[in-house]
């Protein structure tokens, strides 16, 4: 469990259901994500799939529920995948309900995310794919001193149109000299 000012992240667990499904099938949110909008189904499958990785070992995938503290309720996800065999790589992505946009809660969250990669899972790498024109994650990448790579033309096949990608990464040496 990570804990912020406002916020608690934790595994998401099955119970999860009706606050995944309620941003997950929104077609709003996600417009700018690779999954979506979810079918009960759909969602049902992420959240066998991410209460199942927390029982791996070693653990590759850590998929937390984004908590309000204030209200016990969840707002969103956020978390990490191990990308290679060395266990220091890893994809860092994120999402949240709509009426919790504009409040800081997605930084919050990422930056709680990005500490506990560099901190406590040793990563090396952090990475994140946004599609072009979702400028709100790239004001939290940018938030959290992440690069920008590159952009990759209609690299992306989804919901029947191809889509440019936009390419963020942090290593651990730059996330050791920001940090106060």
């Amino acid at each position: 469990m990570i804990e912020t000012d406002r916020l608690t992240l934790r595994d998401l667990a099955l119970s999860d259901f009706d606050a995944v499904h309620e941003y997950a099938s929104d077609p709003l949110v996600t417009r700018y994500t690779s999954f979506g909008p979810n079918s009960i189904e759909e969602t049902g499958e992420f959240l066998a799939r991410s209460t199942e990785a927390i029982l791996a070992a070693p653990r590759r995938v850590y998929t937390f529920a984004v908590v309000e503290r204030a209200t016990s309720r969840l707002i969103g996800s956020c978390g990490l995948q191990s990308c290679d065999s060395t266990d220091q790589h890893f994809a860092f992505g994120y999402c949240f309900n709509r009426n919790f946009w504009r409040q800081g809660f997605g930084k919050e969250a990422a930056g709680a995310v990005v500490q506990f990669g560099f901190e406590r899972l040793n990563a090396h790498r952090l990475w994140a794919h946004v599609f072009a024109g979702n400028m709100a994650s790239v004001r939290i990448l940018e938030g959290l001193a992440f690069r920008q790579e590159g952009l990759a033309l209609q690299s992306l096949y989804l919901r029947n149109s191809w889509h440019d990608i936009l390419s963020f990464a942090q290593l651990r040496s730059e996330y050791r000299r920001r940090k106060p």
